[in-house]
């Protein structure tokens, strides 16, 4: 057996260690524990446990096969048996005894080395007791699914004359020979509800039909047969910048970290174009140099073709990619490039923070604010907090980007838990574009019955916006709309009786899309074809309110109709690859005016942008969230940041019926300590993070009434059970239960409980008595701990 690595050695017998890592400044509990036997170099499993990638609570205890001990090792893929099914699992602990009294075999190993290191599978023990899921959980959210092999147990008729009993027996059989084999899941929908397992049995007691498990795919042993990496593209050289003194500082500070190793935290806090991408390419070829490699995480696919660029320029044939645009195969093989060690750098999105890398010496997480690195689909992980604890894990520097740091990171510096780098002024001598703040009232006030297109600007455009648009575009410059917001009119209205066309399966209106005359559910996804039939009263007097970025787009071509108009949103880039074309064109020059949602916020640096223009910048302040200041200045200052990055300085007009706001205010002079010093303090009188922790527990559910009387009995039972402790009952405050804001999603009814506390382990310990109180059922719960989304 391989000796174990110096790591696991150093933490035998299950210390415990704690870690400062928190974002919310607040000490969190992680032990390390390892088999002893496991540390043992002579010493041949007899047992092992197995890790299932899926939702089984914990690992299960497997039988080692005589041929396998020598080999096995964990963080090696193994296929066992579980219920009836074949399916792939994770070595993650030896055993030599066990008093269980039956016991089942691996059946094979799928690799020859281990595919998860140490380092990997300590970070999933960590996911599940902190996120209070399934280890099983974790490792499925770690593991491409094409590592993840299932038995399909398939149903084949055989040949011959057999006396067949009753009419399901004949159904069964004419289906198979009709099909020749069928999935037995597949056959059992079908059929359902009729004694088909009782059937089945007796037919292939008589041999009339055949039941064997098949593998999904052959990639039997992944470890040798991946396929090639494809050729990968260039692109144009491009001249390495002379760092500025701020630059040179910045790598200055974190030169021991980067040439020795060692823990330690960065926040890279500079303006926009300040050059923040560049520090993190020297900061790569400082740890290249140690042999070591590098991981940089940005928070959406849109922001990943210009820095792939910078990357492939800088590193070409080292850089490897790993996020949701990749095809299965693609992701294979990228996959399996970086397990290799073929490729020094790695750039993703938020699942990348799982690539099997070894060596890793650097972890970059660029525009570290993003909330897009919250997962808020299963495993409710935040990819940005994950980054700093495998960090913390692996004992290598963390380096956390953004002009506009979340208010928990900036608080870590203040409290010197993360060292804060300053990047002042922007490259090159540039200056700051120059905001203006629109008072929409007053304009309305002064133009109120100017039709869209005239020079007062209708209901989207002020006229300062409109005027300005008309210049910029006469001088040859570009041009960016911002409205987060996308589709033509926000819902559909009967002018006659007021009904409004909702989504069947969700409690929202519906969102009206002209380009393809149809109405969409921007959550669930269900659409229809457009009419503007009134269901209520049949008229046809439906008409659309509101307007979306498609909207704007039309606007535009109304009083510029001479120019090269773009649109980057989500219905424009659902293709694959859309997002690095529209953008190629806006860096090209072929789009002058770009309209976009969020997507076109932050990361892109084009030269010609000069003019940036923000349509409603009241939508995030409105949101139900304690948030909303900090994600609304957030974004103000990551869209003004786009223009003037070029020789022409940069001009930016915000819209809003709230001018005196002081998210507005401080954008305005982009003066972001003076917003943190606004926000620091709301947030510690309300306690809210930093100075608290909340967890979120939704139930959701068929059925309206089960829902609501589960959520009522469970914070009633939650009350209780912090009134009978002895200690930390004052300090946890339970808010709710009540409907969530979106009240049905997806067909399904949800309501929700708020925990807020002062520390996390008693939060925990509360959601894991929740997580008691509901079990699977016909009523869900989603435990989320440190959310994002409240709707």
């Amino acid at each position: 057996m391989v000796k174990s690595p110096v790591f696991l050695r150093f933490f035998l017998y299950g210390a415990r260690i704690y870690s400062l890592y928190s974002n919310r400044g607040l000490l969190l509990l992680f032990s390390l524990s390892v088999d002893k036997s496991a540390m043992m170099a002579d010493a041949r499993p007899e047992f092992v446990q197995v890790a299932i990638p899926s939702g089984v609570p914990a690992p299960l205890i497997y039988r080692v096969p005589e041929r396998f001990q020598e080999s096995l090792q964990i963080g090696m893929r193994v296929l066992v048996p579980l219920g009836t099914r074949k399916v792939t699992g994770v070595v993650s602990a030896f055993a030599q005894h066990s008093t269980l009294p039956r016991i089942r075999e691996i059946l094979d190993m799928m690799d020859d080395h281990p595919i998860l290191d140490a380092s990997l599978l300590e970070l999933c023990r960590w996911i599940s007791k902190y996120y209070i899921s399934p280890l099983g959980e974790a490792l499925a959210t770690v593991l491409p699914p094409t590592l993840r092999l299932e038995s399909q147990r398939m149903v084949t008729a055989r040949d011959g004359s057999f006396a067949l009993k009753g009419k399901l027996e004949r159904e069964i059989v004419a289906l198979l020979q009709s099909r020749k084999r069928i999935l037995l899941k597949s056959l059992g929908n079908q059929l359902s509800g009729r004694g088909i397992n009782r059937a089945l049995s007796r037919l292939v007691s008589i041999g009339a039909v055949e039941i064997e498990d098949k593998i999904k795919t052959d990639r039997r042993r992944a470890g040798r047969k991946e396929p090639a990496a494809e050729a990968e593209e260039t692109v144009p050289g491009r001249k390495q910048l002379k760092l500025t003194a701020d630059q040179g500082a910045a790598l200055q500070s974190m030169e021991e970290s980067l040439a020795m190793g060692g823990f330690a935290t960065f926040l890279l806090y500079g303006v926009t174009g300040s050059g923040k991408t560049e520090v993190y390419l020297r900061a790569i070829e400082r740890v290249s140099k140690q042999n070591k490699r590098s991981l940089i995480l940005v928070p959406e696919i849109s922001l990943t073709p210009q820095l792939k660029d910078r990357l492939l320029n800088r590193f070409p044939g080292q850089v490897g990619m790993l996020h949701s645009a990749l095809t299965s195969a693609e992701r294979y093989t990228q996959w399996w490039r970086i397990a290799r060690g073929e490729v020094n750098v790695v750039l993703g999105a938020r699942s990348a923070i799982f690539a099997p890398i070894p060596d890793l010496g650097l972890i970059i997480v660029d525009e570290e604010h993003d909330t897009s690195y919250k997962q808020e689909e299963g495993l409710r992980y935040n990819a940005r907090d994950l980054a700093v604890v495998r960090g913390k894990l692996l004992s290598c520097p963390v380096l956390l980007g953004s002009a506009t740091p979340s208010i928990e990171s900036y608080h870590n510096c203040q409290l010197k838990r993360y060292q804060r780098l300053d990047l002042r002024s922007r490259v090159e001598e540039q200056s700051l574009p120059h905001v203006e703040i629109v008072d929409l009232r007053q304009d309305l006030m002064e133009q109120p019955a100017a039709p869209a297109g005239s020079s007062g600007g209708g209901i989207f455009f002020s006229r300062q916006l409109i005027k300005a648009l008309q210049e910029n575009h006469k001088l040859g410059h570009q041009s960016l709309i911002f409205l987060n917001r996308r589709g033509f009119a926000n819902f559909l209205q009967c002018k006659l009786c007021g009904f409004v066309l909702r989504c069947p399966q969700c409690s929202i209106s519906l969102t009206y899309h002209r380009n393809e005359q149809s109405v969409f559910c921007h959550h669930c996804g269900f659409r229809k074809p457009f009419s503007d039939l009134c269901p209520s009263c049949d008229n046809s007097t439906l008409a659309g309110v509101g307007f979306g970025t498609e909207k704007l787009e039309e606007e535009l071509l109304r009083f510029i109709p001479e120019a090269k108009i773009g649109r980057m949103d989500r219905d424009t880039t659902s293709k694959r690859g859309a997002h690095e074309r529209l953008f190629r064109q806006w860096e090209k020059g072929e789009i002058e005016i770009l309209v976009g949602t969020q997507m076109i916020a932050k990361g892109h640096d084009v030269a010609g942008v000069t003019l940036v223009g923000v349509i409603s910048a009241d939508l995030s302040l409105n949101l139900p969230d304690f948030r909303a200041a900090e994600r609304t200045f957030q974004i103000l200052l990551q869209v003004a940041g786009r223009a003037g990055r070029g020789a022409n300085p940069g001009r930016v007009i915000v819209q809003t019926y709230l001018p005196d706001h002081y998210s507005f205010q401080f954008a305005a002079t982009h003066d972001y300590e003076s917003f943190f010093a606004s926000e620091i303090e709301f947030r510690r009188d309300l306690g809210y993070p930093p100075f608290g922790r909340l967890v979120q527990l939704r139930l959701d559910g068929l059925k309206a009434k089960d829902v609501e009387q589960k959520a009522r009995s469970m914070g009633a039972s939650l009350r209780r059970y912090i009134t009978n402790r002895d200690k930390g009952a004052e300090q946890i405050e339970i808010l709710g239960p009540a409907p969530a804001p979106i009240e049905k999603l997806r067909n399904r009814y949800r309501w929700q409980i708020l925990l807020k506390g002062k520390k996390g382990p008693p939060l925990l310990d509360l959601a894991k008595a929740a997580q008691g109180l509901c079990p699977q059922g016909n009523v869900r719960l989603h435990i989320d701990v440190d959310p994002y989304n409240m709707l």
